[in-house]
């Protein structure tokens, strides 16, 4: 048995129930050129997402990791609801990229090809080559050409990255320094999001798997396994509470990461019987319909092929997947990017053995050979409509914006429509010129406000704020005396030169408006009338400014 059968508890003893065996080990330039043809197909797909501007939650991230850059320490200087390793991400690409939109974009592209590469690496440990190369081209294909640019870039991408390539370390040997490495990779991705504590159940699968193929010695390699894993995890929280504590910053993160989460998804009651369940479980289905029709055929045939373990593996991480989603509680595009995976995985268990079938018919089984041969070239169709499908509005925007048939300005028009200006619509053209003209009334050592969920404008105006409290759902989704207290001081002791009011942006997960939130607040609304006179109307925007200034 090998130690990759092994490790999911597989038998490979000839019979109807054994599992396929894997090939060989993979070869040098078997995996240069796998990692070359994932890579070229991320680039072919992901190509377009680097001029993308960023969206709600991106501009948030990228704020946050400018301020970080300029010496603030994370949720004691800037508040998010988000753990700290997104704006970690952020700040690093800005880092090593230069400050603008596209290196996050490139830094993105970057992990998910990472991912893919992972992906290859299980797939080849676990099935073969084949399979482990439909696992990587597929994920990278479809993670750029279903999600768009507001839901790219954000915690799922890493958390996905640092799972994928943690289970790949768990499945492919059992020395000690793999799993101490992937505890690290846990620990790292606990701290974009705490949901890779549902999926690192699929870990346990691994070695306990090893233990029922030897219960004499596993049952203490088991336990070796989670310790070193345990000792990892808890070694990258240690480092990262450490820092927090040296800044004064533990109580800030405490707040904001857990006490506000409560509060904050209390209110999000979203799910309401079945028909809600099963909406949010067709929100993916039913566009990845070629992945659906192949995750669905994976059960007959992976039964049929011998695999059912990987087959109950994969349905088993799909239910983790969907479990990480109902747990947050709302149903945002980006949250699904941890389903895409073990979706993937299915679809391609699924390819594999059909293939698998094809070659191991015998010479007179002509008839279902050319069925299954039909079967598995049709398949490959339908993967590649469904994926040009989803793909073919951005490439045709990037095209057009690589041959100069439209400028950056026509092209940042087309993000963020929503209706027209004056009723909750604008496109993030309007939002780059309101932040150039914040960045042209102002010098670099003022700061600016944006009342509503707009950070984005602090940072395209390149402005810092003189608060915290970077958007206003902490304070109006709590209204906790503290920190409205602690706002409007931070307010008083430094007006804003500018102090822009948002709109219109009443939604789903905000039912108030913020214009009407600010006019209710006696103490806000006195401050602004008093202390700013008005500018002017930007779309969906006011913007007020100082009546007395000092310039340096």
């Amino acid at each position: 048995m090998s130690e990759a059968q092994a490790s999911i508890g597989v038998d490979d003893r000839p019979g109807e129930n054994s599992c396929v065996p894997i090939g060989p080990r993979s070869r040098a330039w078997e995996t240069v050129v796998a990692f070359a043809l994932i890579a070229l197909v991320g680039l072919f797909f992901g190509l377009p997402s680097l001029p993308e501007p960023f969206g709600v939650d991106q501009g948030i991230y990228a704020y946050i990791a400018e301020r970080l850059l300029d010496g603030a320490v994370d949720h004691r200087d800037v508040f998010d609801h988000k753990p700290p390793g997104i704006h970690a991400a952020y700040a690093a690409a800005l880092a090593l990229f230069g400050h603008r939109m596209w290196s996050v974009r490139l830094l993105d592209l970057l992990a998910a090809i990472a991912t893919a590469w992972a992906f290859y690496a299980l797939g080849r440990r676990w099935a073969g080559l084949r399979m482990g190369l439909f696992c990587g081209l597929l994920y990278v294909a479809y993670y750029e050409a279903f999600f768009d640019w507001m839901s790219r870039a954000q915690p799922e991408t890493w958390v996905n990255l640092t799972f994928v390539v943690g289970l790949a370390l768990v499945a492919g040997t059992r020395r000690w320094f793999a799993m101490l490495a992937a505890g690290v990779l846990l620990g790292a991705g606990f701290w974009f999001k705490p949901t890779i504590i549902v999926l690192a159940l699929l870990w346990l699968v691994v070695p306990a798997g090893r233990t029922a193929g030897n219960p004499d010695g596993g049952r203490k390699q088991f336990a070796l396994n989670l310790l070193f894993v345990a000792a990892g995890a808890l070694a990258v929280s240690a480092l990262v509470l450490i820092h927090y504590a040296v800044n004064g910053a533990l109580r800030d993160l405490y707040e904001a990461v857990v006490v506000f989460n409560a509060r904050y998804h209390s209110h999000l009651d979203l799910v309401r019987g079945w028909p809600q369940v099963w909406k949010a479980i067709r929100f993916i289905l039913e566009p990845l319909y070629a992945v659906t029709v192949l995750l669905l055929a994976a059960v007959s045939v992976a039964v049929l092929r011998g695999r059912r373990r990987l087959a109950l593996l994969g349905f088993g991480w799909l239910l983790l997947a969907f479990a990480t989603v109902f747990w947050q509680g709302s149903f945002a595009k980006g949250h699904y990017v941890l389903v895409l995976a073990p979706m993937v995985f299915l679809a391609s268990l699924a390819l594999d053995s059909a293939i698998q079938a094809v070659v191991g018919f015998k010479r007179n089984e002509t008839g279902k050979r050319a069925i299954l041969t039909t079967a598995v070239v049709l398949a490959f169709c339908l993967l590649l409509l469904n994926a040009v499908g989803l793909f073919r509005d951005r490439w045709t925007k990037f095209s057009a914006l690589a041959s100069g048939r439209v400028s950056p300005k026509q092209y940042y028009m087309t993000f963020w429509l929503k209706g027209a200006p004056g009723r909750g619509g604008y496109s993030f053209e309007d939002l780059r010129q309101m932040g150039a003209y914040l960045e042209e009334q102002t010098s670099p050592d003022e700061t600016i406000y944006v009342w509503g969920f707009r950070p984005l404008i602090a940072y395209l105006a390149r402005r810092p704020m003189p608060t915290r409290f970077i958007f206003r759902y902490p304070l109006t989704r709590t209204n906790d005396p503290r920190w409205w207290e602690e706002f409007l001081s931070d307010l008083d002791r430094s007006p804003p030169a500018y102090f822009i009011v948002v709109l219109h942006d009443r939604g789903r997960y905000h039912p108030d408006d913020s214009k009407k939130t600010l006019e209710t607040n006696r103490d806000l609304s006195r401050f602004l009338d008093e202390r700013y006179e008005f500018d002017r109307t930007m779309t969906d925007f006011e913007i007020y400014r100082l009546r007395v200034r000092t310039r340096q």
